[in-house]
């Protein structure tokens, strides 16, 4: 059964946020879970195993948030189907562009999966707002 995207926010949603939050190193974890303008969870075989949100900064820019993939369901494509539903949503909202930050050395999996994507790194400015030393801020023109 392929990956299937659920852009609602079912209870799963809340537990997998959780869940990706306890993954972390305590420096990385966020003190802000929401709001978020989009979310998005996909199942496999009709379980929930992945997550990502979409935030807004601006009119032209949406932000990257939250992406996990439950250990065991690594390695099934699972976060590219996700950045693929957030980038397409990203589009039809008008974005120019979406942005993340990331750590590329703690977080290098998804580092080289934003890559493969197409994201580059750009430098901070004074609107990059993260609560952990050392981030890399990516951007994908749109």
């Amino acid at each position: 059964m392929p990956v299937q995207i659920h852009r609602d926010r079912p209870p799963a949603f809340y537990e997998l946020i959780a869940e990706y939050e306890a993954s972390l190193s305590p420096e990385l974890r966020h003190a802000k879970l929401e709001p978020f303008v989009a979310t998005f969870m996909a199942s496999l075989d009709g379980q929930p195993c992945g997550c990502l949100a979409l935030d807004e900064r601006d009119a032209t820019t949406g932000i990257v948030k939250r992406l996990y993939v439950s250990p065991s369901f690594r390695g099934h494509g699972i976060a590219r189907a996700l950045m693929d539903a957030l980038i397409a949503t990203a589009r039809d909202r008008g974005y120019a562009r979406v942005i993340l930050d990331t750590n590329r050395e703690q977080l290098a999996a998804a580092y080289q999966l934003y890559l493969s994507m197409g994201f580059t790194e750009y430098a901070a400015s004074c609107e990059d707002d993260v609560s952990y030393a050392c981030p890399t801020f990516m951007e994908l023109r749109l």
